[in-house]
């Protein structure tokens, strides 16, 4: 049986490559998550899913990518949990979560869109769900939005109506934000010129209040970004292991071999 209690989301950017395959296997092999949230697939999400199931994931549940923008898939390993789909959307998939412990909970994937008309419509949604939802609800994912002016480094300053708007969608859905230990940001944007980029928390977890009750050890955590996508995995431990990393990688330095001790050692004498 799993005893993890790990879920990663992440917006990938692309899911067809073998940089994709590696890196989730790096993922599965050191965080071990029961249920996989990838983003923005930019091919067949079945591909994708294809791969997902070689890395040790049974079942999983997707909605199409439109060309080469969404597309979400929502991958799970069966002696943790078991998912059952309650809704899907352009930009969400909604899902009710069962573990093998007996708890019972909602989980619901984002993939907001950059565009502020569709991204109302998923806010709109959501409000709707929220006034009928009586479990413990969790949401995770990139919702390409900012709460606050602090939120965003770089570039032209941030837009205080638009957060405050984002605010109020999430205060209006009783929810609250989970927080995160790590990097500030999320996402980052291309280099222009003079070397700057723009650095955002796009990504984030939220919840309602039972579910901050039931999970009171659960803890978020940003995970190192790799080239491959502009966003940082986010990873949601139900149990809260706060000390959690990747495994240590041995670096060699070149002053130890102005040791006789260390020399000798280095090279077997």
């Amino acid at each position: 049986m799993n005893t993890n209690n790990n879920i990663i989301t992440w917006n990938c950017r692309g899911a067809a490559g073998k940089d994709f395959y590696r890196y989730v296997k790096h993922f599965n092999d050191v965080y071990k998550p029961i249920i996989l949230v990838i983003m923005e697939t930019r091919c067949d999400p079945h591909r994708a899913a294809k791969t997902l199931k070689k890395i040790g994931f049974d079942d999983y549940v997707i909605n199409s990518n439109n060309g080469f923008a969404g597309g979400i898939i929502v991958a799970w390993k069966i002696d943790g949990v078991h998912l059952q789909l309650e809704r899907s959307e352009e930009q969400y998939i909604h899902l009710k979560v069962k573990q093998n412990n007996g708890h019972e909970w909602l989980f619901t994937a984002i993939y907001a869109s950059p565009n502020d008309t569709k991204r109302r419509l998923i806010w709109d949604q959501l409000k709707n769900m929220a006034s009928n939802i009586h479990l413990p609800w969790l949401l995770a994912g990139d919702f390409n939005n900012i709460a606050f002016a602090s939120e965003k480094k770089g570039g032209a300053q941030a837009y205080s109506r638009k957060c405050k708007v984002f605010r109020n969608n999430i205060e209006e859905c009783s929810l609250m934000d989970l927080g995160a230990c790590g990097p500030a940001y999320t996402w980052c944007g291309p280099i222009f010129h003079r070397g700057q980029r723009i650095y955002e928390r796009l990504d984030r977890a939220l919840s309602n209040e039972s579910w901050r009750l039931e999970f009171h050890e659960a803890i978020v955590k940003v995970l190192s970004r790799v080239e491959f996508s502009d966003h940082h995995p986010l990873m949601i431990s139900l149990t809260g292991n706060k000390h959690m990393r990747s495994p240590n990688r041995f670096r060699f330095k070149s002053a130890w071999m102005l040791d006789e001790k260390h020399k000798d050692r280095l090279l077997g004498i």
